[in-house]
């Protein structure tokens, strides 16, 4: 309950505005307990900062510990697609129509009637236009302008993200392929690799997602399913439901290969449409709360930080 109360009022400007200041208080004082904070919801117990064993503590350790500016330029939703084209992925990149610093110099006469309206920085800053001509351009602009002002990367201490450059970018917008929308009809199904070393280690399969909860389901790179990985909560249901097997998984797996390779950990997601992998970001920082403690612990014991720790102030 008390979830869906933090989602409803999330809504709400004013809300953020006020949270965000007490997250960045905190973080400007002492990170780590704000990771802490982040951490405990889960686990019901602090991160073990001097022997970081699971996922989420080893990248709590890394983001404080080493060099993130590639965390920094790659969760940038803009500029991370130079580097896909620089891997030879530019084909598999959704089409962009606009990038601006500055929410009035955005001329909507210029976009398509269907498009996607993002903010570069953080998360669930996305505005769907079905059609151009039923939006009202003015609200648009104000609620453009919010994302802008909105500080990213203070909750949960997500430090790499405060220092993206925040701007507007419009791409086009994805559609399910009409046999996805029966399993997925509020939403793309969105599969998140996550990649340690650069070797995918499972799929996390999101799909008909809402505002209030989403429907998942796991596979490894075989697409053989393991619901014994995952943990359902009031916003992350386990679905027993089969997604069908990727026609171009090999591709998409090849992809996160070369993409993830300079990273000891990230996730590479991707949505299928007409059956191609496109691209839809990096991610450095994942969630919690919808893997069990157990898998948490196995992807986190394929991360190697003996050799970094040697020269760790912490």
């Amino acid at each position: 309950m008390l979830k869906k109360i933090k989602l409803h009022l999330h809504k709400f400007y004013l809300y953020k505005i006020l949270t965000s200041k007490v997250h960045k208080s905190t973080v400007l004082r002492n990170p780590e307990k704000e990771a802490n904070r982040v951490y405990t919801s889960v686990f019901n117990n602090n991160i073990n900062w001097d022997n970081p064993r699971d996922l989420i503590e080893k990248i709590y350790w890394l983001q404080f510990n080493t060099d993130t500016s590639l965390w920094t330029k790659y969760a940038d939703k803009y500029l991370v697609r130079d580097y896909i084209k620089e891997n030879g992925y530019n084909d598999h990149l959704p089409k962009l129509y606009g990038k601006w610093d500055n929410v009035e110099e955005i001329d909507f006469s210029k976009l398509p009637e269907k498009f996607v309206l993002k903010a570069n920085n953080g998360c669930g800053t996305v505005l769907i236009v079905k059609n151009k001509e039923e939006i009202n351009i003015k609200k648009t602009r104000r609620k453009l302008k919010r994302w802008l002002s909105l500080p990213f990367g203070y909750s949960g201490a997500q430090l790499h993200y405060l220092k993206i450059k925040p701007c507007i970018i419009a791409e086009e917008l994805l559609e399910n392929n009409k046999e996805d929308i029966v399993i997925s009809p509020n939403s793309l199904i969105d599969y998140k690799v996550y990649c340690i070393n650069g070797e995918p280690e499972a799929i996390w399969v999101a799909y008909d997602r809402t505002y209030t909860g989403v429907y998942m389901t796991i596979y490894d790179s075989e697409w053989k399913k393991h619901p014994e990985y995952l943990v359902s909560s009031d916003y992350y249901t386990y679905s027993d439901r089969d997604i069908p097997k990727p026609k171009y998984l090999n591709e998409m797996l090849e992809m996160s290969r070369k993409l993830s390779k300079p990273f000891h950990q990230v996730r590479v997601d991707f949505y299928i449409i007409n059956n191609k992998p496109i691209f839809g970001e990096l991610t450095f920082t994942t969630g919690t709360g919808f893997f069990t403690k157990d898998f948490y612990n196995y992807l986190g014991n394929k991360i190697d930080l003996r050799e970094l720790m040697k020269y760790s102030t912490v």
